[in-house]
């Protein structure tokens, strides 16, 4: 039944048929080849720390190698600009819920690349009311697919304790104090010892991603990889961001 109603789902919604862009059919692939030469794939020069694109490979980059880092490494599948943008936010607030699917083959294809190894994978959490208004998690839906193409078990061990205000005008260090005590790990027994692998959908002061995964260690996490599907190539101060 369960591969019934997933040949039922391809075959009524089937983002193959159309870009997921502009909207014109195609015939294979998800994009027509006018949109596909617009995506931004984050594949060439980066920081080896945080996965920022850079004009020449750097070990540290100017964006990182003054902060607190505790994640062991970041890497996002494409560059967050004007197309990316679109593609996030119609997955986010539009309904498409579906770009998972095309989300997690992005992630999932840098995990392999960049020869990463987890024990399991884990999301940004949402508070109670975040996802009761929005209906989902964006980047639980992201880890979920990306669990599936990657072959690894995903582990529901955060927890957004409390409201937090929206990320998207303040500043780094406004963002690391409105998140401050925000979030916490379930189950220590689950992540002591282990290699995690954090998802989230966008990476841009990285106050989120880096917040948690500092969490993920203080709990006895060996090892903390962040995978996101885009990434700000420079930080600025009060950036317009999508991040949670």
């Amino acid at each position: 039944m369960k591969r019934f109603a997933a040949f039922i789902k391809k075959l009524l919604f089937n983002e193959r048929w159309k870009c997921n862009l502009c909207g014109k059919e195609i015939f294979s692939g998800y994009f027509c080849p006018e949109c596909e030469k617009k995506i931004n794939y984050n594949d060439k020069n980066i920081c080896n720390r945080c996965g920022r694109k850079t004009a020449v490979p750097e070990e540290y980059c100017d964006s990182c190698k003054n902060i607190d880092f505790p994640a062991d490494k970041v890497r996002s599948a494409l560059c967050y600009d004007k197309t990316s943008s679109i593609l996030i936010q119609n997955f986010k607030y539009n309904g498409k819920k579906y770009l998972a699917e095309i989300f997690s083959e992005f992630i999932s294809n840098v995990y392999f690349k960049n020869f990463l190894s987890a024990d399991f994978i884990t999301f940004v959490p949402m508070s109670v009311k975040e996802k009761k208004n929005r209906g989902f998690n964006q980047s639980e839906l992201l880890a979920i697919a990306t669990a599936e193409r990657i072959g690894l078990p995903v582990k529901d061990i955060l927890l957004k304790t409390r409201e937090t205000d929206r990320q998207a005008k303040l500043n780094r260090e406004e963002r690391l104090k409105n998140l401050r005590g925000a979030f916490k790990v379930t189950d220590k027994k689950e992540v002591s010892g282990k290699k995690v692998l954090l998802i989230d959908d966008v990476f841009t002061t990285g106050a989120t991603s880096l917040t948690i995964s500092g969490i993920l260690k203080k709990a006895g996490a060996d090892k903390v990889t962040v995978l996101t599907v885009a990434s700000v190539p420079n930080i600025r101060e009060n950036t317009q961001s999508d991040e949670q």
